[in-house]
């Protein structure tokens, strides 16, 4: 996985016209902690962009089991299947904590961007960010252990989220055991376990609910994680 990048999320790479143009053509809702936004199989009708709070995106598993597949923090965008075309969502979307949520519909959004070149860039440069992103998971899941895959979703979180504090880079939101195994393909108990290690090690250690990585290069040197991508 690539670190050291830190997206700021499309609404902070509009300017203050273009969001107030989405602010208008869209509507935005304040959402309780686990309060639904929308279910796997719903209708697609609007795009969201989170103006405060995260986001928990879920699909189910084989038994049915509701399974987290990623987050949308301050900023970002979900709800993208209405960009693609399709008419069902593909993921469930709960709200992870109180959040604030501008929801632009599909038909108003089309003709937004019919108008406005520079918010084509803005989308295509955040939908390409995050297919990026997704094949390195694949590349991750598929060749590093689970120490290794959690010390890497822990530093990426750290980058593209993380707080300097006197004592590291703290991950200003709560990620609780069982959601960081579904991120990366394992077990709760294995996730505390690993968590565990890694807090005897002291690289990192937990602060209200949020992870703080003492040292980054630490934790990259000990897990000896691989570049990808970048010719050897």
């Amino acid at each position: 996985m690539h670190f050291g990048q830190r997206p700021t999320g499309v609404v902070k790479t509009l300017a203050p016209p273009e969001l107030e143009g989405l602010r208008a053509a869209g509507t935005v809702r304040t959402y309780r902690k686990n309060e639904s936004l929308y279910d796997l199989g719903q209708t697609a009708d609007a795009l969201h962009l989170v103006l405060r709070g995260r986001i928990r995106l879920r699909d189910r598993d084989r038994e049915g089991e509701q399974v987290v597949v990623g987050f949308a923090a301050e900023g970002e965008a979900f709800g993208r299947e209405v960009l693609a075309g399709l008419p069902a969502r593909v993921l469930s979307a709960t709200a992870a904590e109180a959040s604030e949520v501008l929801s632009i519909d599909g038909g108003r959004l089309n003709g937004l961007l019919s108008q406005n070149l520079s918010l084509n860039r803005h989308l295509v440069r955040d939908l390409a960010a995050s297919a990026v992103h997704l094949s390195e998971q694949i590349k991750m899941l598929a060749f590093l252990d689970v120490p290794t895959r959690l010390a890497g979703t822990i530093l990426w979180l750290a980058d593209r989220y993380g707080v300097s504090k006197e004592i590291g880079t703290e991950i200003p939101y709560w990620f609780t055991h069982q959601e960081m195994a579904d991120l990366i393909g394992s077990t709760r108990e294995t996730v505390t376990t690993v968590l565990a290690d890694f807090k005897r090690l002291e690289l990192i250690v937990s602060r209200n609910h949020h992870f703080v990585v003492l040292n980054r290069d630490a934790v990259t040197r000990r897990m000896r994680l691989p570049d990808f991508g970048r010719e050897s």
